[in-house]
C-alpha cells in the first residue's frame, strides 16, 4: 500500500510540475506580447533610446514581476537590460549594460531574422547568463507600419522556477540536459542522469514516463533519507525540448503519515462541508416554506379564490408579510362584492326601465326569477352558479328593449311580420350582452329562453339536446348526467 501511496504521489507532482511549466512560459509569453505592443516602444528600439524604453516598459515589467527583460535593435544589437536584483524588494531593478551572450545562445536570432515555426512567431529558449540559467520567451517588435523593429525577451532565472515548483508540489526539483548533466536542483547534491536514460526519457516521451530509484547514486547531508524521482521530458512551445526534468520524493514513512493525514482532512472538510449544505438546506426550506404558501395563495386568489387565508407560524418580516397578504385579500373580497352588487343593481336598473316602458313585463321577471331559480335547485346545481341563473333570468327580455314601441305596445293581434320582430328579441339581448365578460356565464338564459325541445322555438330553431345547459352549473359529480 505504501508502494501505491508513493506512486500515485509521483503521478500527482509530476502532473502538477508539468502544468506549472506551461504557466510560467505563458506568463512569460503574456510580457513579452504587452511590452512589444506598448507604444513608441519600437520607435525607442530602432534609435537606440535606453532612456525611453525603460520609462516605457519597466512599469509593465514590475506589474507582472518578471525578473530578467532584454531588448535588442533590428540589427541584433542590445539595446537595454532591466534585471531584478537577486533577493532584493520587489521594485528593485538594474540595468546591465550588454547582454550579447543571452543574444548569441539563444532564439534571439530566429527573431531577427524574421523566422517562424508552427506555433507562430514566438521562441522559447534556455539560456546561461552571468547570473545562472534562465528560460527566455522571445518575440519580435513591429512598428505601426507592421515592420520589424527588433525583439523583445523576458526571462525567468531557473532557482526562481525551480523554488515555486518545490513550493506548490513539495517535492524536490531537478533540471537535466538532453545528456543527462544537472542544470539546476533543488537537492543539495544531486546525481547526474546516465545519458542513455536521458535520451531514452526524452525519446519516449509522448509513451511513458521512467521512474528510478537514485538512493545509491548520492549521498544526502540531511539524515540520509533516501528520494526516488520520476523522469520526463522539458520542453517549451510545444515540442522545443530542453532536457529531462525529475521530480524527487522522499521514501521515508513519513509521508505515509503526511498522506494519512491529508485523508483525515480531507475526509473532516467533507464531513463539514455536507454538515453546512444539510443546515443550509434546512435554514432555506424554513425561509422558502411560508414564501412558497404565499405564491400558492397568490395563485389561488389570481382565479378568484378570495377565501384562501395563510396562518402565520413565526414572529418575524415574513409574518408581517402573511398578515399583510390576508388584509390584502379580505380587501379585495369586499371590494368584488361591492362591485358585484353594483353590477346586480344596475341589471335591476335595466329591468325596472323595461318594465316601465312595457307594462304587460311589471311583475313577470320576478315571477320568473323565484321559478328558475326554484327549479334550478331541484335540479342540483350549485349555489354559486345560481347567482349566475338568477341573473340570466332577471335578463331574459331584456332583449325587449330593440323593440320598436309600436310594436311593443300595440293593442290586438300581432302581424306575421310583427311577430318575426317580437322573436328577435333573444337575439338582441345576445347582442347586448355578449362583450360583458361578467355576465358570459348568464348569457345563454336570455339568447335561449323560447327554444323549445322539439325545435320549434326561436330565435336558432335548437331541438333537444342541442339547446345548452352549461355544466358549470352543476357539481363535477354531476358532469356525466349531463
Amino acid at each position: 500500500m505504501w508502494r501505491s501511496v508513493l506512486t500515485s504521489n509521483y503521478i500527482e507532482a509530476g502532473k502538477i510540475s508539468s502544468e506549472l511549466i506551461v504557466t510560467y512560459e505563458t506568463q512569460l509569453l503574456q510580457t513579452q506580447r504587452l511590452l512589444a505592443n506598448t507604444q513608441e516602444v519600437s520607435g525607442a528600439v530602432l534609435t537606440n533610446d535606453p532612456t525611453t524604453l525603460r520609462t516605457l516598459t519597466l512599469g509593465i515589467i514590475l506589474n507582472d514581476g518578471q525578473e530578467a527583460v532584454e531588448f535588442f535593435n533590428l540589427h541584433g544589437s542590445h539595446v537595454l537590460s532591466i534585471r531584478h536584483r537577486f533577493g532584493a524588494n520587489p521594485e528593485d531593478y538594474e540595468f546591465p549594460r550588454r547582454a550579447d551572450r543571452i543574444y548569441q545562445t539563444g532564439n534571439c536570432t530566429k527573431r531577427l531574422a524574421q523566422k517562424s515555426d508552427e506555433r507562430g512567431d514566438k521562441f522559447a529558449d534556455l539560456v546561461q547568463t552571468d547570473s545562472g540559467y534562465f528560460l527566455y520567451v522571445s518575440g519580435p517588435i513591429y512598428d505601426s507600419n507592421e515592420e520589424l523593429s527588433g525583439a523583445v525577451l523576458v526571462g525567468r532565472s531557473l532557482s526562481t522556477v525551480a523554488a515555486d515548483m518545490r513550493a506548490k508540489t513539495f517535492a524536490q526539483i531537478t533540471f537535466y540536459d538532453e545528456l543527462g548533466r544537472v542544470i539546476y536542483s533543488t537537492l543539495p547534491s544531486p546525481p547526474s542522469l546516465e545519458p542513455e536514460l536521458a535520451v531514452r526519457t526524452v525519446l519516449f516521451k509522448d509513451i511513458s514516463s521512467t521512474k528510478r530509484d537514485i538512493s545509491s547514486q548520492r549521498d544526502f547531508s540531511v539524515a540520509n533519507i533516501p528520494f526516488s524521482e520520476i523522469l520526463g521530458a522539458w520542453e517549451v512551445r510545444g515540442n522545443h525540448e530542453l532536457g529531462v526534468l525529475g521530480i524527487a520524493l522522499s521514501q521515508t514513512p513519513i509521508l505515509q503519515s503526511l498522506d494519512n493525514s491529508r485523508w483525515q482532512i480531507f475526509i473532516l472538510v467533507l464531513a463539514a462541508i455536507t454538515l453546512v449544505i444539510l443546515v443550509g438546506i434546512n435554514l432555506a426550506n424554513a425561509i422558502t416554506r411560508p414564501l412558497l404558501q404565499l405564491v400558492q395563495a397568490s395563485v389561488r386568489v389570481s382565479k378568484g379564490d378570495f377565501a384562501v387565508r395563510i396562518t402565520p407560524h413565526t414572529n418575524d418580516e415574513i409574518s408581517t408579510l402573511t398578515h399583510s397578504f390576508n388584509t390584502m385579500v379580505e380587501s379585495l373580497h369586499k371590494s368584488k362584492k361591492e362591485l358585484l352588487n353594483a353590477y346586480d343593481d344596475t341589471l335591476e336598473g335595466w329591468v325596472k326601465a323595461l318594465e316601465l316602458r312595457d307594462k304587460e313585463t311589471q311583475g313577470h321577471s320576478e315571477r320568473v326569477i323565484e321559478l328558475t331559480i326554484r327549479l334550478a335547485a331541484e335540479m342540483g346545481i350549485h349555489w354559486e352558479a345560481l347567482i349566475n341563473v338568477r341573473r340570466g333570468a332577471l335578463l331574459h327580455d331584456i332583449g325587449k328593449m330593440g323593440i320598436p314601441d309600436a310594436i311593443l305596445h300595440k293593442e290586438g293581434r300581432l302581424s306575421e311580420d310583427e311577430m318575426d320582430v317580437i322573436r328577435n328579441h333573444p337575439q338582441f339581448a345576445y347582442d347586448m350582452l355578449k362583450d360583458i365578460d361578467y355576465l358570459q356565464s348568464a348569457l345563454e338564459i336570455p339568447y335561449c329562453h323560447h327554444e323549445k325541445w322539439d325545435g320549434t322555438g326561436y330565435p336558432r330553431g335548437l331541438k333537444g339536446e342541442e339547446i345548452p345547459l352549461a355544466q358549470e352549473y352543476f357539481p363535477s359529480s354531476m358532469y356525466g348526467m349531463q
